[in-house]
């Protein structure tokens, strides 16, 4: 996701998505074209308030996921990142809660954005101007974020809820499947109802049922790689170079077995890893050992599958090393994740 980082809060990174800077003058206009109670159509200042609003309306988010992932962190469940975007934002969490945790996680946002909302909804009864401008406007917007997040229907706060109460009865995968399926269906519904009274609505069901399809695809691919070791699928014929390779031996080395990268051995043991990436324009005569990565990423061959799963997701890397006692025993690969899912997929559909 490309974004930027603005800083950092309890160990976690707060970013920006290149999208929320378009978003916010779009939304600027919307507020200054809106009549009251929901815009400042008409008002003097109404640009200005207008803009502050915008400006608000993403602090209020970053909030509201604060919410959540303070909760999360103190639960025992670590957020790695807050991202802003277009849609309003999201934790990232090292490890999802389920069950009766993700309800108390999932309500922990909303809570805040009621929280939000009758802070300034006290403003609102101000005598001073522009405050009570501002606020008889802002404390609405919160107060419909904040029910609007717990419909029923993922990615929405209130499918979390929904799911974790279920998996408590019927189980994680079940309850994901009965969530994003009643979520669908009420995408469905907004998107015609949107079509007659607002596009607006149309829109937002869209986001709302590619969520919802999302989360139940990933909801699978977790059944499945939790139940298995990463020594029970990774490649066991690395394919490995030494540090003394030059780029022009390593080149037709990387054509020769088709990967783009590759291992770095030494007496046997992983010093680190190359790609082509990293040969290009680089001399011929250049040593390997000076253009490889050192700082290289590794699983255990008892590590869960579903952990290589989320680290290629979260870093972007193709290919993980597989290590027991510092010797390299395997290779990971997205391929060998897919290949995987294919699988499952096919034996899902033969036992239909």
């Amino acid at each position: 996701m490309s974004s930027i980082r603005l800083f950092s809060i309890s160990g976690m990174d707060v970013k920006v998505h290149y999208s929320l800077f378009i978003v916010i003058a779009f939304l600027t206009w919307i507020f200054n074209v809106q009549s009251y109670p929901y815009g400042f159509k008409g008002m003097e200042f109404g640009i200005f308030l207008s803009f502050l609003a915008s400006l608000s309306l993403f602090i209020a988010v970053f909030l509201h996921e604060l919410g959540h992932s303070f909760l999360s962190i103190r639960m025992g469940y670590p957020v790695r990142e807050i991202v802003l975007f277009i849609f309003g934002g999201v934790s990232v969490l090292e490890k999802h809660p389920k069950g009766i945790d993700e309800v108390k996680v999932s309500v922990a946002g909303p809570s805040v954005s009621f929280f939000i909302a009758l802070i300034f909804y006290i403003a609102s009864q101000s005598q001073i101007f522009l405050l009570k401008e501002f606020s008889e406007v802002f404390y609405r917007i919160n107060l419909i974020i904040g029910i609007f997040n717990l419909l029923p229907a993922f990615p929405l706060d209130g499918g979390r809820i929904l799911r974790g109460l279920m998996a408590e009865r019927i189980g994680f995968t079940k309850a994901t499947s009965i969530s994003a399926e009643i979520g669908k269906g009420m995408a469905i519904f907004m998107a015609i109802f949107g079509l007659i009274y607002n596009l607006w609505l149309t829109f937002i069901a869209i986001f709302i049922y590619l969520g919802a399809s999302e989360e139940e695809k990933l909801s699978r691919i977790e059944s499945v790689l939790e139940r298995l070791k990463v020594g029970e699928i990774m490649t066991e014929d690395v394919k490995t170079v030494s540090k003394d390779m030059s780029v022009e031996e390593f080149i037709s080395f990387a054509f020769k077995n088709k990967h783009l990268g590759y291992p770095v051995v030494e007496n046997e043991k992983l010093v680190g890893i190359v790609t082509l990436h990293d040969v290009v324009s680089k001399g011929k005569e250049t040593r390997i050992g000076d253009v490889m990565k050192r700082d290289v990423v590794v699983l255990s061959p008892d590590d869960p599958s579903i952990k290589a799963f989320r680290i290629m997701n979260e870093t972007g890397l193709g290919r993980i090393p597989v290590v027991r006692e510092g010797r390299i025993v395997g290779i990971i690969s997205k391929t060998d994740l897919l290949r995987l899912m294919e699988i499952e997929e096919v034996l899902k559909l033969g036992r239909k």
